[in-house]
C-alpha cells in the first residue's frame, strides 16, 4: 500500500489522492497552506470567514498562482448572523473580563486599536460566495449551518457542498438541505464544536446518512484516521496538526503554544464568540473565571473580545490571543511542512490498518 492507494469514493468526488482535507481555519488557512496540503495530495482549504471580501479574492488568486488542484473555501452562514455588525444591540458597559483585559494589555503599553469582525454580517459572506464562484472553486465548506439556498447556488455553478457539524439532528439538517458531504467533528476539535465524542458523532451519522461522511475532532496521528476509516468514515478533517506548520498563517506565539501545550491543555467554553468553542487555557481564559455569567450570545461576545484578539495576535501576545485547538495539541510537537505532515499521516494510517488485523489476532 502506498499514498496514491490509500483512497475511498470521496477522493473521486473532491478530485484529490489521499482522504485527507485540511480544516480552513480562521485566521490561519491561507493560500500557502491550502496549496501546500493540495500538492502533496489532500485538499487544502481557506478559512475565508475571517477575511474581508478583499482578502478573501486575494488569497484565492494566490492559490491558483501555486497549486493547480483543487480548493476548498470555508464560509460561515450562521442563523443568527445579523445583516452587519452595526445591526449588533452592544451592552452598554462591557463585562467586567473584557475591562480587565482592556487595563491589563494597557498597563503591557499595548495601545487597543478597534477593528471591524470579519466574520459578522451576512452580506459580507454572501459577497464571499459569490466571488468562489467567480473563481471556479470547487469545494465548499460551511462549518456553522448549511442554507438550502447557499448549497443550490453551488449546485448551480458545479461545486461541492461540506457541512461540518457537531451533532446528529444538524447533520441529517445539512443533508435535507442538499450538502454532498457531511464532516462530524466530535468533541475533541478545536474551534466551534459539539458536545458528542467523534466516534459516537460518527456511528450515530452513519446510521442515516446518504453521503459521505468525513471524520473530524482531535485528529492529529494515523492510528486516529485508520480507527475512523475502519468505523466507516471516507476521509479525515485535520486542523490542529496543520495548524503548527511551516505555511500556516497562525502567528508563531500561537503555533508555539500548541507546540509547548501538554496534555489536556484546552477548555471548551462560549468565551470567544457565545458560540461553543475549544481553545488553549490562558488568560484570555482564565479571566473569566467567576464571571461566567457575564458571558454575552453571539455574536456580541464575539464583537466585544475582536479588539483583544486583534491586538494581542499582532503584537505577539499569546497569554492574551484566542488560541483555538483541539485536544490533540498535547500530541504536536513539532512545525514541520505541511506536506511533510500529510505525509506522515498517510503513512501512519496505512501502517496501522496493515499492523491490526496482525494484532488483535481474530480468530475463526
Amino acid at each position: 500500500m502506498s499514498i496514491r492507494t490509500l483512497t475511498t469514493p470521496l477522493c473521486n468526488l473532491l478530485g484529490i489522492s489521499v482522504p485527507i482535507l485540511q480544516a480552513g481555519m480562521g485566521g490561519v488557512a491561507y493560500a500557502p497552506l491550502a496549496a501546500a496540503v493540495t500538492n502533496a495530495g489532500g485538499l487544502g482549504a481557506l478559512g475565508g470567514i475571517d477575511m474581508t471580501p478583499e482578502e478573501f479574492d486575494g488569497e484565492i488568486r494566490r492559490f491558483r498562482s501555486l497549486s493547480d488542484g483543487p480548493l476548498c473555501v470555508d464560509l460561515g452562514f450562521p442563523s443568527r448572523a445579523p445583516t452587519a455588525p452595526g445591526d449588533v444591540a452592544m451592552p452598554a458597559v462591557a463585562p467586567a473580563p473584557i475591562r480587565q483585559l482592556y487595563a491589563e494589555l494597557e498597563k503591557l503599553g499595548v495601545p487597543i486599536e478597534e477593528v471591524a469582525e470579519q466574520a459578522i454580517g451576512t452580506v459580507d459572506n454572501q459577497a464571499k460566495l459569490v466571488i468562489a464562484i467567480e473563481h471556479g472553486v470547487e469545494v465548499l465548506a460551511c462549518a456553522l449551518g448549511t442554507p438550502e439556498d447557499v448549497t443550490a447556488r453551488c449546485h448551480a455553478n458545479g461545486m461541492v457542498v461540506m457541512s461540518v457539524v457537531g451533532r446528529a439532528s444538524n447533520a441529517r439538517r445539512a443533508i435535507n438541505n442538499g450538502t454532498d458531504v457531511v464532516v462530524v467533528q466530535g468533541f475533541e476539535g478545536g474551534g466551534h464544536t459539539g458536545d458528542v465524542g467523534l466516534l459516537t458523532l460518527l456511528a450515530e451519522v452513519l446510521e442515516f446518512s446518504t453521503v459521505p461522511v468525513v471524520a473530524a475532532g482531535g485528529i492529529s496521528r494515523g492510528c486516529q484516521i485508520a480507527a475512523a476509516l475502519i468505523a466507516g468514515a471516507e476521509g479525515a478533517w485535520v486542523g490542529t496538526r496543520f495548524l503548527a506548520t511551516a505555511e500556516s498563517g497562525a502567528e508563531e506565539g500561537f503555533k508555539e503554544a500548541v507546540v509547548e501545550a501538554p496534555p489536556d491543555a484546552t477548555i471548551r467554553s462560549t468565551l470567544f464568540d457565545g458560540l461553543p468553542v475549544r481553545q488553549l487555557r490562558n488568560r484570555f481564559t482564565d479571566v473569566w473565571h467567576g464571571h461566567e455569567d457575564e458571558v454575552q450570545s453571539y455574536p456580541v461576545q464575539r464583537m466585544l473580545t475582536a479588539p483583544i484578539r486583534y491586538t494581542a495576535a499582532r503584537h505577539g501576545l499569546k497569554e492574551y490571543m484566542n488560541l483555538a485547538a483541539g485536544q490533540s495539541s498535547g500530541m504536536v510537537d513539532d512545525l514541520p511542512g505541511a506536506a511533510e505532515v500529510l505525509e506522515r499521516l498517510v503513512d501512519e494510517t496505512v501502517t496501522a490498518l496493515r499492523d491490526g488485523p496482525r494484532r488483535i489476532g481474530l480468530g475463526r
